[in-house]
């Protein structure tokens, strides 16, 4: 289930926990702030009114299961057997991520904001996405900037 955030191949593969903890939440942050829009999206086509917390909640859940794929997955990349598997565990990876905010927030919201405006939801769920791109996009910036300056 090759995580988002793991390390480069010839790097060593997380030995400890605490790094498994690290990229193991990094997955779960990167995948929910993929498919909870959509989710938010598909919960305003079908009427429904506020801000669907429970996908959050399903990241609690994800997580300790993210912490233990990517901690067992580049051990199991070195059995004989992992050519066989390697297509359903990252078929499986890709559902334990992006599937929990859709189906939580379709089956069971615990909404909030049920007197937004109809897309101030949606709007809500898009601006962790923007913000980390915007994040990015300033960090390369800001570095080229600096890198004139000095060079």
């Amino acid at each position: 289930m090759s995580g988002v955030c793991e390390k480069p191949v010839g790097e060593d593969s997380p030995t400890s926990v605490k790094e498994a903890v690290g990229y193991g939440a990094l997955n779960v942050l990167l995948f929910l702030m993929l498919s909870y829009p959509g989710a938010s999206f598909l919960r305003e086509l079908l009427g429904w009114r506020g801000v669907a917390i429970s996908p959050l909640l399903a990241a609690l859940v994800v997580w300790p299961v993210s912490v233990l794929v990517v901690y067992t997955e580049p051990r199991a990349q070195t059995r004989p057997w992992w050519s066989r598997i390697e297509k359903a565990w990252r078929w499986a990876g890709a559902v334990l991520y992006a599937c929990p905010p859709l189906v939580l927030a379709l089956t069971f919201p615990l909404a909030v904001g049920r007197g937004l405006p109809s897309g101030i939801p949606t709007l809500i769920s898009l601006s962790p996405p923007i913000a980390l791109v915007a994040f990015f996009i300033l960090r390369r910036r800001w570095r080229a900037r600096r890198n004139l300056r000095s060079g």
